[in-house]
């Protein structure tokens, strides 16, 4: 039932198209089986404009990761930060936040060294199209405002798992399923990423897609991970307050892909109900 949520398609985005049945449980039951897990998200459609899709995501993934028992890192560039440790603030999160500089292959290569991550995740995180070039959904390059963060994933070795969480066909992971995001003709061709991963998650908004890896996460646990609603529109003014905007209205506004949030708290109710547990706290009104 949780793939059936998080295929919904309310932004009429034709996910349907690249949809991978049960993605949010394979990357969960990996994850449930990892030590240190680093976590990427961050996607400024503008200069100094982060949208709201993705820092709540990788904040409630990152919480349920630390309640596990995981060393957690998140790794974004500048524009995002304060989007991130806003999020994580309404956790009750204190977990490291780092920026990422283009450091080329080898500063790349010491940082995987450095970190030794059992794991990497993205959430809504730009990758790189076959061209090299990083693209919105409208087709236009946002290279300049987005970090390659990418290249974590391109020099992973093997004995690192990757998962990607995205909606659009542009992130990081839609490399598993770019044929089928190509056919869709020659604007999901030129935006299409090649960035693979060992596991994809598809949504209708990055968030709910890292929202159903918890929820699995949850039924694996057998214990209550999700975080609450009050949490949820908490965390989504938090990131405006800090400067985010959403990414298709581009207005400084606590909506997500231009939906608002009772959507969005509509479905974090809904995976609650599939994974049998009880609110942390609060009630979803």
């Amino acid at each position: 039932m949780i793939d059936h949520l998080l295929a919904l398609d309310p932004g009429g985005r034709g996910i349907a198209r690249f949809f991978v049945r049960g993605g949010a449980e394979a990357a969960a039951r990996s994850l449930v089986r990892g030590k240190r897990t680093m976590v990427t998200t961050g996607f400024s459609v503008g200069p100094g404009l982060p949208e709201t899709d993705g820092p709540p995501g990788a904040a409630a993934l990152g919480h349920a990761l630390h309640a596990l028992g995981h060393e957690v890192r998140f790794i974004t560039d500048e524009p995002t930060v304060p989007l991130l440790r806003a999020a994580l603030d309404v956790l009750g999160e204190t977990l490291d936040v780092m920026a990422f500089a283009p450091v080329g292959r080898d500063g790349v290569n010491r940082l995987l060294k450095a970190t030794n991550p059992t794991h990497l995740v993205s959430i809504e995180r730009p990758g790189r199209a076959r061209d090299g070039d990083y693209r919105n959904a409208r087709g236009a390059s946002v290279r300049d405002w987005n970090a390659p963060l990418d290249a974590l994933f391109l020099a992973a070795p093997r004995r690192v798992t990757t998962v990607g969480i995205g909606d659009g066909g542009n992130e990081i992971g839609m490399g598993n399923v770019h044929a089928r995001i190509a056919r869709g003709g020659a604007l999901e061709r030129s935006i299409a990423s090649v960035v693979e991963v060992t596991h994809l998650v598809v949504a209708g908004t990055s968030n709910w897609g890292a929202y159903g890896v918890v929820a699995e996460l949850s039924r694996l646990a057998s214990r209550p991970l999700l975080h609450s609603a009050e949490e949820e529109r908490a965390m989504v003014e938090a990131c405006v307050a800090a400067g985010a905007v959403d990414g298709i209205t581009r207005r400084r506004e606590a909506t997500v892909d231009g939906l608002p949030l009772p959507a969005h708290i509509g479905m974090l109710e809904l995976l609650r109900l599939f994974t049998g547990t009880r609110p942390p706290g609060g009630s979803a009104r």
